[in-house]
């Protein structure tokens, strides 16, 4: 069933693109070409030319064109038979164009009514439209759902309203929505557990959502955590947030100064921005924006602000979720005897573990886990997400399941907790099957309400 799904998801993609398209092409190539001249995409130009060649491609109808092995031949000069298993150029600057719209929209494109997106796992891009403010009321037209079924999470997108056409473009468009509703049909019929959210006001993301308060993503460190991994050693948050990158007994001559000096932290892990750019789906339907923070610009006096926070990465590819780990039950320890982070349960409760060992490292096949946790700023007017999992493959899979607030609300009920009730701090502890670099299934293994830390 699962290459039905894909070839449902694929119609529904192109569907989408051919109507809002037909109508906007010339907004987007124009929006497409302030994207290509910011600093974003002037330091890539493989990056550069992969935008331009796919929305080239989607403007035009060429969809059959839009996959991987078709844009490796035509984009990069690559053999009619080469191996996209082995040679993954396509998905990799797919992975840094998706990271690099993130840093338009969130540094150079607040002022835009128009976005272009590259989903995760597809080439076809994907064209939002902010509504226009009208002067005179008019009636709101709910969001259609966007399915993505080969994750667990659902997006929701607001459609483009168009302005009336003639008959010929009409039957067209009659044509296309039918084509997208028996899609939507058909995969209700092979998942009919789901149904679809079109709302964000569930904790926490009623609290990190507000219209008064500004929301700030600080994405992981991938450099410091490789300079950790190669010289077996853990950095103290108070090391990282004065800038001393290595520990004193390593005594760094020139050349490994050089070394660290060409790890500056401003990389971003591709699951980072995927997750951001969920989560920016959130705003967007409460007309909230976010901006998102490399790890390493920040430093700790701007956490001393009534922003809501949301902090990507466990402590050691991001050293500021030392900053609120008092606050949790499950905590992240590194242990020297393995040599590598474990969960340690702080308050056990009856069916739970003390430690929870991960088994699944790198591109390994077994578990791995993650923690969300949803507490209070301490001294501030604001809160604090944190999405941390002990390899990337879990911290995708908590990503997933936090920004899916028709799964979230059920879990959260299940437990106890109201789902559009006042936000209550809580901790989730997930557990993900990882095979060969990706994460199979997840499920939660404990859910603690946190009692409210006192100067919360």
């Amino acid at each position: 069933m699962a290459g039905r799904s894909s070839q449902i998801e694929n119609v529904a993609a192109m569907s989408r693109v051919t109507a809002q398209t037909e109508l906007q092409a010339e907004s987007l190539r124009q929006h497409l070409g302030e994207i290509l001249s910011s600093p974003a995409f002037k330091g890539s130009r493989r990056s550069h030319d992969f935008l331009q060649h796919i929305i080239d491609k989607a403007l035009t109808g060429q969809f059959e064109d839009l996959k991987e092995r078709a844009i490796g031949v035509e984009l990069f000069g690559r053999a009619v038979d080469y191996d996209t298993g082995g040679d993954a150029i396509v998905r990799v600057t797919a992975s840094d164009v998706r990271r690099r719209l993130l840093h338009f929209y969130s540094e150079f494109g607040v002022v835009s009514n128009t976005k272009i997106e590259l989903p995760p796992g597809s080439y076809i891009p994907e064209f939002r439209h902010a509504p226009e403010v009208e002067i005179t009321p008019e009636p709101q037209i709910q969001p259609q759902p966007q399915v993505q079924i080969d994750q667990p999470s659902l997006i929701v997108a607001p459609w483009v309203t168009a302005p009336e056409q003639p008959r010929s473009r009409s039957w067209i468009a009659f044509v296309l929505v039918a084509a997208s509703l028996l899609a939507c049909v058909l995969w209700f019929a092979v998942h009919p557990a789901f149904t679809v959210a079109t709302s964000s006001d569930v904790q926490p993301w009623n609290a990190m959502l507000r219209p008064d308060h500004q929301t700030r993503i600080v994405l992981c460190d991938p450099d410091i955590s490789k300079v950790q991994g190669l010289f077996d050693f853990r950095i103290s948050l108070s090391d990282y947030a004065n800038h001393r990158y290595l520990p004193e007994r390593l005594a760094p001559g020139p050349d490994l100064q050089r070394v660290v000096q060409t790890l500056r932290g401003t990389d971003v892990a591709s699951i980072d921005s995927s997750i951001a750019m969920s989560i920016s789906e959130l705003a967007f339907r409460r007309s909230h924006t976010v901006k998102t923070h490399t790890a390493r610009s920040l430093q700790l006096g701007d956490f001393k602000v009534d922003d809501d926070f949301i902090v990507l990465g466990s402590p050691r590819s991001n050293p500021w979720f030392d900053l609120f780990d008092d606050q949790l039950d499950f905590r992240f320890e590194h242990d020297p005897g393995i040599k590598q982070e474990v969960i340690r349960n702080a308050h056990v409760r009856d069916g739970e573990a003390a430690v929870y060992i991960p088994t699944a490292q790198g591109w390994e096949t077994g578990n791995a886990y993650a923690i969300i946790g949803f507490i209070r700023n301490p001294g501030q007017n604001g809160h604090v997400l944190l999405i941390a999992g002990s390899n990337a493959e879990a911290t995708e899979a908590a990503g997933k399941f936090i920004t899916n607030v028709t799964v979230l609300s059920a879990v959260l009920r299940e437990h106890g907790l109201r789902p559009n009730g006042p936000p209550e701090p809580f901790e989730i502890l997930l557990r993900a099957s990882i095979m060969a670099g990706s994460s199979n299934t997840f499920q939660i293994v404990a859910l603690h309400k946190l009692a409210p830390r006192s100067g919360g």
